[in-house]
């Protein structure tokens, strides 16, 4: 069998010219494939994943975001087409939220969200630890509201911190690392819609936005 008697620097090369939907049929190929293509600290495996990026996906200028490997990201930008909750398969229903690395659709999304009133309101968060907080940034309504999970664990692991100068740390941390995320969410959000959406598709989605958008406000 192939797979067994080719040199691993052979394989390497070939699969570096190999397109990413090609390299995750390989995965299932054979143990040895497996092992070449998923590892996520091996900077060859990142390499070959990378190269197959660039080289097929027309669009795609921007590395992937901090602590993401390449087959995830790769992943995101291509292979999942459903909503990662429901199965949701009709593509101008979804959205992909950069921020949370999830592709869903508005209903999906909103279960799993909390407002900001509702954090300010009736959990009694403070706007310092609001502005620790990531938000939606293509909510399906027009409001500012959090993943739940997210809010959970952020809250957890500032309420962990006893020090107060490691709290004041730890908030300017935070608060960096959301506005660089806002900042590189458009990006992101941009670049995908290039590789997933056709010119016609990309239309429709920002009229069904304004729409959408319209509507809202006129209830509120």
């Amino acid at each position: 069998m192939i797979a067994s008697t080719l040199p691993s620097e052979i394989l390497i090369e070939i699969f570096s010219y190999l397109h990413p939907k090609e390299l995750y049929s390989l995965l299932s190929v054979c143990k040895r494939y497996r092992i070449i293509l998923w590892s996520k600290s091996s900077t060859t495996t990142q390499r070959i994943w990378r190269s197959s990026r660039i080289r097929y996906l027309l669009h795609t200028t921007i590395e992937p975001p901090e602590n993401m490997c390449e087959q995830q990201y790769n992943y995101l930008l291509i292979m999942v087409n459903v909503c990662q909750f429901c199965g949701e398969y009709r593509k101008l229903s979804l959205t992909m939220h950069w921020e949370f690395r999830l592709y869903c659709c508005k209903e999906c999304l909103s279960q799993r969200c909390i407002s900001r009133n509702t954090l300010v309101e009736k959990l009694k968060v403070s706007g310092e630890l609001l502005t620790c907080l990531q938000p939606i940034l293509t909510p399906p309504k027009k409001q500012k509201i959090f993943l739940i999970s997210d809010v959970r664990a952020t809250l957890n692991e500032y309420f962990k911190i006893e020090d107060e100068q490691q709290r004041l740390d730890w908030i300017q941390k935070s608060q960096l690392k959301v506005i660089n995320m806002t900042r590189l969410h458009k990006e992101y959000k941009t670049q995908f819609d290039l590789i997933r959406y056709s010119v016609k598709e990309r239309i429709q989605r920002l009229k069904d936005g304004f729409k959408f958008y319209q509507v809202t406000s006129t209830q509120n």
